[in-house]
């Protein structure tokens, strides 16, 4: 018998190769440490709140956008399907420029860089400076309005 607790448990009997809950916990603290996760608790509660918007699900048409104002960032809300709606931060990600408010050909476009954006994914398409995708934030419907979760 091995005494890998280091007398955390009420029994001190394991098996080889037996890991106590304290050293699991110690192990998984030191990983998340190490990749910069330790303080998750406020940016995991910033990350999950939601807002509705003005915007109802149904005046955003397949193919179309809306922009709103969420929690004092321009939001441009798309919809590339009847069933999926995206949401973006309104400023192209090649450098800080306000994207157009209304889809072109489809695709979110910054007139300034002549750059498109896909409207699901934000990723760049065409050619353009932007290697970055644009900021997404999660978009649902409830109750027939747009909430967006920043």
């Amino acid at each position: 018998m091995e005494n890998n607790c280091m007398g955390a448990c009420e029994s001190h009997e394991h098996k080889s190769g037996d890991l106590s809950r304290k050293a699991v916990l110690g192990g998984l603290a030191a990983i998340l440490t190490g990749i910069g996760l330790t303080s998750l608790g406020d940016t995991a509660a910033e990350a999950a709140t939601s807002y509705k918007t003005s915007v109802r699900a149904t005046t955003i048409t397949v193919g179309s956008a809306k922009t709103v104002t969420v929690a004092g960032k321009s939001i441009l809300i798309t919809r590339p399907t009847s069933t999926t709606y995206s949401a973006f931060r309104r400023v192209c990600s090649h450098e800080p420029v306000t994207l157009n408010s209304t889809l072109r050909s489809g695709k979110i476009f910054c007139a300034e860089h002549a750059q498109s954006f896909d409207p699901n994914t934000g990723s760049p398409t065409g050619r353009g400076p932007a290697r970055r995708a644009l900021t997404k934030y999660t978009a649902s419907v409830k109750n027939g309005y747009v909430y967006i979760s920043i």
